[in-house]
């Protein structure tokens, strides 16, 4: 029980640092008017600073593990909070878009190193009966970030700045520091080979996977041209799988995807996430560019989901323990689809209950369907391949964020291209929701096809 108590308060610590990044990920999205008018560019054009940040969280995943090997958790942890509390400085210094850009990269690329290294200290030292509790701690940031994300930004740059949103980091930053001192192991460092190909090739295909679908969703970019770009990265991540699975030391090991639960996570999981990650992004612009209304006004609203996450996540476990992961994946799937339909039928004359109410309702499945997807991925895995699943998990994670911006804008630009709109009205936002929840119901497919007694091993207590 010491043991666990201890884990526990690990776990605290790194889903602290993980709700820090996720944060800094949507913080801007009610501050975007704001900082577009600051850096005299238009408010789609700001995606590309969110996009930024997540595709530098991403590319530097893959080799994060190595790098926590080489030389232990507990510094890479400790560097990787500094350098996120720079680049953060940096970002309330810019004054422009490219100074602005630059700065969110690097903040990305501390961020890509403090939470997995994080993340894999935690669940190497979980059992398997206490699984579900811990990733519960571990993935709350993910839900409740983008939430309070667009309200704080929202408050930032109505009532102060938006530099404010970044200079926030710096204090978060000193206590994750003084706790990370007190809690994380102090190891022996690894001497490990680097596999350079590796890291290159799913470095640059990522890169040129997101920075292709970047390029599709932004008008001002030649379509067939970002199209070409996306392909390519597929090609070089396609030969990165490749030299993963037929090299003696990878980067990364690819053995989680022999496993059905872990491959879950990668389907089905990815489009549930991508939508999830999709509503911090257009709900607050409908509300502000469709609807006319203030960035507090947007920011508060999004509080009702935060408050579905909090209540439903109360009794997470207990339904998952009650009627398994894969009828909750199912059923809740079904209601998380049904909610996006409901977002988009609102108009500006909608009763402000109303949309309380379903965002409260959204919030809720929403929590629901995120713990039990991440819990259930770690099912089937052995400890020894902890690293390597979360590493290859939290990719997905971070690509699914960048994907969930990237797909918003484009949804968004090919519902402004089918109606004829220059600017963006109401009808936009509203089929853009509605391509979301066509993409999210595909995921059930993926779920109806998990053998029934999926992550079983799991409730034995």
């Amino acid at each position: 029980m010491h043991q666990y108590n201890q884990v526990r308060k690990m776990a605290i610590l790194v889903a602290a640092t993980f709700f820090m990044e996720n944060f800094d990920a949507t913080v801007i999205t009610t501050a975007i008017p704001a900082m577009a008018k600051s850096f005299l560019t238009s408010p789609q054009d700001l995606s590309v600073g969110i996009s930024a940040y997540m595709l530098a969280l991403t590319i530097g995943l893959p080799a994060s593990g190595w790098i926590a090997n080489r030389f232990t958790a507990y510094r890479v942890f400790s560097i990787s909070i500094i350098l996120f509390m720079l680049a953060s400085i940096l970002c309330a210094l810019s004054t422009n878009l490219t100074m602005f850009t630059i700065a969110r990269l690097i903040q990305g690329l501390g961020g890509s190193l403090m939470v997995p290294v994080g993340r894999t200290v935690v669940l190497s030292r979980t059992e398997k009966q206490h699984l579900v509790s811990t990733i519960s701690i571990l993935v709350w940031p993910g839900l409740i970030a983008p939430l309070m994300g667009p309200l704080i930004g929202g408050f930032c740059a109505q009532y102060l700045s938006w530099h404010w949103i970044f200079i926030l980091n710096i204090p978060l930053g000193f206590i994750a520091l003084f706790f990370a001192h007190r809690l994380l192991p102090k190891e022996l460092p690894e001497k490990q080979s680097f596999d350079s190909i590796g890291f290159i090739a799913c470095g640059l295909g990522l890169l040129m996977f997101v920075y292709g679908l970047e390029m599709v969703s932004h008008s001002n970019h030649s379509l067939w041209l970002g199209l070409a770009v996306s392909f390519a990265g597929i090609l070089v991540l396609t030969f990165a799988y490749y030299h993963l699975t037929h090299t003696k030391h990878p980067l990364i090991s690819l053995y989680a995807f022999s496993k059905r639960t872990f491959r879950m996570s990668f389907l089905g999981g990815s489009l549930i996430r991508i939508g999830l990650n999709s509503a911090p992004f257009i709900l607050p612009l409908m509300f502000q560019v469709g609807f006319g209304w203030s960035p507090i006004t947007a920011g508060s609203l999004l509080l009702s989901l935060f408050a579905g996450n909090i209540l439903l996540k109360t009794v997470n476990t207990s339904l998952i323990h009650k009627f398994g992961f894969r009828n909750i994946l199912i059923v809740n799937g079904l209601l998380l689809s049904f909610s996006f339909v409901l977002c988009a039928l609102f108009t500006p004359d909608t009763s402000i209950i109303w949309i309380i109410v379903v965002l409260f309702f959204a919030g809720g499945a929403r929590s629901i369907q995120f713990t039990t997807i991440t819990t259930l991925s770690f099912a089937e895995i052995d400890k020894t391949e902890i690293q390597s699943a979360n590493i290859l998990s939290t990719i997905f994670q971070q690509l699914n964020n960048v994907l969930g911006i990237v797909l918003s804008a484009l949804f968004l630009f090919i519902a402004s291209s089918y109606h004829g709109h220059k600017q963006l009205m109401v009808a936009d936002f509203r089929l853009a929701l509605f391509m979301v929840a066509g993409m999210t119901l595909l995921a059930m497919i993926d779920f109806i096809t998990l053998p029934k007694n999926a992550g079983n091993n799991l409730n034995k207590k």
